[in-house]
């Protein structure tokens, strides 16, 4: 693997060494997961600058609300109407089924 450097302010690098050490990690390593998390959550560390905790909080909330909403829509009420369906289906089958079987229980019957 190639180093590569990169310029950063004397307070940032301390706040950098800082952090690693508090996730035990070096400090190449911390990066490289900062990196992969902002890409994988799609944060921009830009629009934290300003915000408090609450107003950060309320960003993530709406997140969260808006994934269960989809969630909700696109997999658990198609879910819900298809074990509805099954269920109606099933109770239909089975009241089949008990017309059948007493059928044959009734010839059975007459017959002995």
């Amino acid at each position: 693997m190639r180093k590569k450097s990169i310029i950063i302010n004397e307070r940032s690098h301390k706040e950098l060494k800082k952090l690693a050490r508090e996730y035990n990690r070096n400090i190449g390593k911390f990066t490289e997961e900062m990196i992969l998390y902002f890409q994988k959550t799609g944060t921009d560390p830009q629009a934290i600058k300003g915000k408090n905790a609450t107003e950060m909080i309320k960003v993530i909330d709406r997140r969260i609300v808006s994934f269960f909403k989809t969630q909700e829509s696109e997999i658990l009420y198609p879910i819900h109407n298809q074990l509805l369906k099954n269920g109606k289906r099933t109770e239909t089958l089975f009241n089949k089924l008990i017309d059948q079987l007493n059928t044959v229980f009734e010839r059975m019957k007459y017959r002995n």
